[in-house]
């Protein structure tokens, strides 16, 4: 009988632990246009070959390469590459255009070009704390993909740039039914086996804002060069 009633204790304990479990919240991304604070350094790189492959890049603007966490922001690969962010330092604020990955950065932390870092911090210092934000980006028109070397009807890998915020996601249309092209740390979205023809894209940002656009026909065989298609859309602001 102490048996008993001791596995019906335990196994009311079991239910109640289970229970408590499931209402323990996931922990989730911060909202993606929260603020975050960190640090800064400055460095001369991510005009050209930049993680992002973004380039080429006028030399006079303003960029970051960005801390692996906000870089993948929410478990999706570059996810905020061609982001636009608003910094505040010390000595004022400006915007940068995110291009490159910051690999050794802590959570938050960029690495900004000289000519935004002189903008809100002492240079001398070489790392000053801040605090930045994602913005609506500073663009006009609409997107324009760019289309890898090597892409085909068999294999393609295509990129949005000229967006107003950061691209997320990228479905195209085949059979019947939207399929998911994966995106990667270089920040193009792969797909395999598209054919020939022009064909139909669903494309959503960071807000959950979804745009439909048509691609003209990919390469019977594999380009040699990149080579740079106009878009027909823009994300709603």
């Amino acid at each position: 009988m102490k048996r008993s009633i001791s596995a019906k204790r335990l196994g009311a304990v079991l239910i109640t632990m289970i229970t408590i479990g499931l209402c323990i919240p996931v922990a989730a991304s911060a909202e993606w246009d929260s603020w975050r604070s960190s640090y800064a350094t400055y460095t001369g790189s991510g005009y050209s070959g930049g993680n992002a492959l973004l380039d080429p890049i006028p030399s006079d603007m303003e960029i970051t390469a960005l801390n692996p966490t906000d870089y993948n922001y929410a478990g999706v690969k570059a996810a905020l590459a061609g982001a636009y962010l608003e910094v505040e330092g010390p000595n004022g604020k400006t915007v940068v255009y995110v291009t490159d990955k910051y690999p050794e950065g802590a959570d938050g932390a960029l690495d900004l070009s000289p000519n935004a870092f002189a903008k809100i911090g002492d240079m001398l210092a070489g790392k000053i704390d801040i605090r930045w934000h994602v913005i609506k980006g500073p663009v006009e028109g609409n997107f324009t993909y760019r289309i890898k070397e090597g892409s085909s009807q068999w294999w393609a890998a295509i990129q949005v740039r000229n967006h107003n915020y950061p691209v997320m996601k990228m479905e195209y249309y085949k059979d019947g039914e939207w399929i998911n092209l994966e995106k990667t740390e270089y920040n193009h979205f792969i797909g395999t086996n598209m054919g020939l023809g022009a064909f139909q894209v669903r494309i959503t940002d960071i807000r959950g804002n979804t745009v439909t656009d048509t691609i003209s026909s990919l390469p019977e065989n594999g380009t040699s060069e990149v080579y740079f298609v106009p878009g027909n859309v823009q994300f709603p602001d």
